[in-house]
């Protein structure tokens, strides 16, 4: 089976399919023989030597991340500040959200003047002005762990935070070593954890809830209640507990989700959150609604942004994200409808799904699919071109759009999704008929 664009095959024949399926729903074979030996033909020579050119985007990832554990090393040993004229991060919103949350000043943080002040007394000047602290209430609580800290040892803390946890949720969902460290070595990980955002496990612990779910869906729903911390790293959750009836799996999510939200409330107060409607809500908005290219939006992988950088108006890119949104949640419906499944297949069809959902999606939220790109590649014997530009694009869409003024990452993500669907042995769900030609 293959596809072609043109004469450049994007979707290989697999080699070393285990065709053998787990008597158990839900339940991945073992697959400890896998391999990223690239698949490479006559017809596939040139676009793997555009993308070995392409990696050098990548390879220069690794710049901001050695710059980050030297900005690290030099504050723990020699006492040198940290600021924001030294690094690009947004620790320098999730520090002072963390300490303020704990302040009688907690609605505070959701006021723009008053929360650049407050981080300006502290980090010294040059915070870039959208470094502003929007997210939901309940985030506040993955910033608490900070509150010991100072700058130096909470940024250490902050990047161990975010990046250590991936390991044990990757293994708990099932992920082969080699695969695991694909993913935390992707483009968009390396992102993820420079710039101090918790894309990356985020990512993880979605990868972990989707492969739970048929097995212990109880699990499952605790964490996708966690990823409420981050909302939109996992808003077909609910959507993917519903289509299997796990009606139990739905109420530990939904207690999950309560239970940090009385958390937050008990510990910044019941003002947080008119503040975060009436104040967080509308920075969040500008944020997005801001003319692009603005310096965030470029790494942006959105249909909404997409829309925008094509010169749609805000009402019309709301609507194409919109139609995004609702198809993304009914492909994602039926894949989860069908009893039988490759489980890894479908997670990953669902870890592309959820970026068309959401407006609010950067490169670094492209770790999960990252890593199941990896994982689909590693059982199928070997990358194609297809998975190579998949797992590059965190590191080459930005790029792109700087240059370009275009976003079209939507369309990468879209190609993931339908590969993850007629994936061998995959979903067998009915993808839209936009593939050039039968898998």
């Amino acid at each position: 089976m293959e596809t072609s664009f043109g004469h450049v095959s994007l979707i290989r024949p697999a080699r070393g399919v285990d065709k053998q399926r787990s008597k158990e729903p839900g339940v991945e074979p073992d697959r400890t023989h896998g391999s990223f030996r690239p698949v490479i033909d006559r017809w596939t020579v040139v676009p793997w030597f555009v993308l070995g050119l392409a990696a050098v985007t990548w390879l220069n990832l690794f710049r901001p991340v050695f710059h980050l554990a030297a900005v690290i090393a030099d504050s723990l040993v020699h006492g040198a500040p940290v600021t924001a004229r030294h690094l690009h991060s947004d620790f320098f919103a999730f520090w002072p959200a963390g300490h303020i949350a704990a302040t009688a000043e907690a609605a505070r943080i959701y006021d723009p003047a008053w929360f650049a002040a407050w981080s300006t007394a502290q980090f010294g000047p040059g915070l870039p002005s959208y470094m502003q602290y929007f997210y939901p209430p309940p985030s506040l609580l993955t910033t608490l762990p900070l509150l010991p800290f100072g700058p130096a040892a909470g940024l250490l803390a902050w990047t161990l935070l975010i990046s250590l946890p991936c390991i044990p949720l990757l293994r708990r969902a099932g992920a082969p070593w080699p695969v695991i460290a694909a993913g935390l070595l992707s483009a968009a990980s390396l992102t993820g954890i420079s710039i101090g955002e918790f894309g990356p496990v985020a990512g993880s612990t979605f990868i972990a809830a989707l492969m739970a779910v048929s097995r212990r869906p109880d699990v499952a729903g605790g964490l996708f209640g966690l990823i409420s911390l981050k909302p939109q790293a996992g808003l077909l959750g609910p959507v993917v507990l519903v289509a299997r009836g796990e009606w139990r799996g739905l109420a530990v999510g939904i207690a999950v989700t309560a239970a940090l939200a009385a958390a937050v409330t008990l510990v910044a107060g019941p003002a947080i959150w008119p503040a975060f409607l009436r104040q967080g809500m509308a920075v969040a908005h500008a944020h997005l609604i801001a003319p692009f290219p603005s310096v965030y939006e470029t790494s942006g992988v959105s249909v909404f942004w997409m829309a925008r950088s094509l010169g749609a108006p805000v009402g019309l890119a709301g609507l194409c994200q919109g139609v995004s949104a609702l198809s993304a949640s009914v492909w994602c419906w039926h894949a989860w409808r069908r009893k039988e499944a490759d489980p890894v297949a479908r997670a990953a069809l669902t870890v592309c799904l959820t970026l068309l959902v959401t407006p609010y999606a950067y490169a670094n939220d492209m770790t999960g699919l990252s890593v199941m790109v990896a994982w689909l590649a590693w059982r199928r014997g070997g990358p194609g071109v297809a998975d190579a530009l998949l797992w590059l694009w965190p590191a080459l869409g930005p790029v792109i759009a700087r240059v370009l003024h275009v976003e079209i990452a939507p369309l990468v993500i879209l190609l993931g999704a339908l590969r993850a669907a007629r994936a061998p042995g995959g979903i067998g769900t009915p993808a839209p008929a936009c593939y050039p030609a039968p898998i």
